[in-house]
């Protein structure tokens, strides 16, 4: 593992450095652990979504991004666009730290557009001379030829009661002719807490009004990271990234997790009241700080990204190749019977090429893969019945690879990688598992070093990396009467070298 010092790992990118990111660029590209329809940083290190918005007839999206090398270090945003959610283009650097109350990191936001402008509200890290962190909230604007300008002052200062450098990840929303701003927080007893405020506009005016109180729960372990409010229909999905929640037998295994309420939120009295227990997610080992996007065409469904990782984890093969992370496939969020239903969006259909694998009724009428597994495709599985499945990809002769099973008879779903020569994270386990009262379908995103797997029309969802080498290679399935159909895919996302396309910005 390469070792950085605290100097090197504040750096600010400028325009000099260009030559040292394109022939990091240029040996990240070679990896075979590199994505095609998955976004994926254009160098160094990527984590939270940021600023997700559909603005100027595009879909703009920043991610969390440390240019140099594959660990945690200045943040940076960089910026990517796609017309349809599938297809993403890098448009270069979105925002750095160019102020004093972002002199150490411009972290987490969101966005909202009005009057010909995406807004981005987000958290400036900034260190004192002592070495001490305080949290701001900051704006910035981008317009149509997007040209940032930084409010040089915070919109936000820090709330008395607690801790300066845990309170971060400001999410703005809009009702009833208000403004709001949710963000997460730890207070003084060390316990994570979401605190709302509110303005009449958008870069002036905002006050306190109060913790946003979540009917039946005190508190969220020791912090809140990246809180989200959606409005879908009649209904409110709140979501959010706690630390520090108690494990149990299924839920909460790994270091952090993304978890979510659906229900109704009283903003006379800052209440959310659950319809139903708190529930994760995302159910595989790699999923965190997810966001919906500022999107004003469709109230009665939201689209989430997410980033594909956790904090605290590491992901050694791909780190000391010189970058880490991606984001997962946007999904398209619906409540359906009080149930928040997950799908990969629609146009996720245009990426599937050749269809290589087809079995009907459990009888192979097509197989042009011989057993060889496909480092990228899409496979999608029904008509299980009351019958066993299995799949094992990027298994050897004598090795599972990655397990993907359903045991009828005790009603459970498993993945594990457990058998994989590359490991990770191995801390918090090797294999998860849910109860399923009955398995209807199965639809898989294989993506390189990504799996993300739909279960029953996007009821639970299961994200996780794997990092296969050359010689596992291999896929196994079994099921009786199953349906199962396996494609190669076009490639959706652009690995090309942009960063400073838009110039950098200095603040206004």
């Amino acid at each position: 593992m390469m070792q950085y010092t605290e100097q090197e790992l504040a750096r600010i990118v400028n325009e000099r450095d260009e030559e040292e990111l394109y022939e990091l660029h240029e040996k990240i590209k070679e990896s075979k652990y590199r994505c095609e329809y998955h976004i994926q940083t254009v160098t160094g290190l990527m984590n939270d979504p940021n600023g997700f918005s559909y603005f100027n007839g595009k879909w703009h999206l920043f991610y969390q991004w440390y240019p140099f090398a594959g660990y945690h270090g200045m943040k940076h945003w960089y910026h990517v666009v796609s017309d349809d959610l599938v297809h993403w283009k890098n448009i270069g650097l979105g925002m750095k730290p160019t102020l004093n109350y972002d002199n150490y990191g411009c972290f987490s936001g969101s966005g909202f557009v009005k009057n010909e402008f995406l807004y981005l509200v987000y958290t400036g890290n900034h260190k004192e001379e002592d070495g001490s962190i305080i949290q701001y909230q900051m704006i910035a604007a981008i317009d149509e030829e997007n040209h940032l300008t930084k409010l040089k002052r915070p919109i936000i200062q820090p709330q008395q009661g607690y801790i300066d450098e845990q309170q971060r990840d400001p999410k703005i929303f809009f009702e009833n002719g208000t403004y709001y701003i949710l963000m997460g927080a730890q207070n003084e007893e060390k316990q994570g807490k979401m605190l709302i405020y509110k303005s009449s506009q958008i870069a002036t005016g905002w006050t306190f009004v109060s913790e946003l109180k979540v009917k039946g729960y005190d508190s969220f372990g020791f912090m809140v990271e990246c809180p989200c409010i959606q409005k879908i229909g009649d209904k409110w999905l709140l979501l959010f990234s706690p630390q520090g929640l108690e494990k149990e037998e299924e839920a909460f295994l790994n270091a952090y997790s993304n978890v979510y309420f659906v229900g109704d939120l009283d903003l006379e009295t800052m209440t959310f009241t659950p319809d139903g227990p708190m529930k994760e997610l995302d159910k595989g080992f790699d999923f965190y700080a997810s966001q919906t996007a500022f999107q004003a065409e469709q109230n009665d469904k939201a689209i989430l990204e997410g980033w594909f990782g956790c904090s605290d984890y590491s992901y050694p093969v791909t780190e000391s190749e010189g970058w880490a992370g991606l984001q997962t496939l946007a999904r398209e969020l619906t409540i359906e019977d009080g149930k928040l239903i997950q799908r990969p969006v629609k146009a996720l259909g245009t990426i599937k090429d050749e269809l290589v694998f087809d079995a009907e009724n459990g009888v192979v009428t097509k197989d042009d893969m011989r057993r060889r597994m496909l480092d990228a495709c899409v496979i999608h599985l029904d008509n299980p019945g009351n019958n066993n499945v299995g799949l094992n990809l990027f298994a050897t002769d004598l090795k599972k690879g990655f397990e993907i099973s359903y045991d009828a008879r005790k009603k459970t779903f498993l993945i594990s990688r457990e058998a994989l020569v590359n490991q990770m994270n191995t801390d918090f386990g090797t294999e998860r598992k849910i109860t399923l009262d009955a398995l209807k379908t199965l639809d898989i995103f294989v993506d390189h070093s990504a799996v993300e797997i739909f279960i029953n029309d996007g009821e639970t969802v299961m994200s996780s990396r794997i990092f296969p080498t050359k010689e596992e290679h291999k896929i196994r399935m079994s099921g009786k009467d199953i349906n199962l159909k396996i494609w190669t895919i076009k490639p959706a996302v652009e690995d090309d070298f942009v960063i400073f396309e838009k110039g950098d910005d200095d603040g206004e």
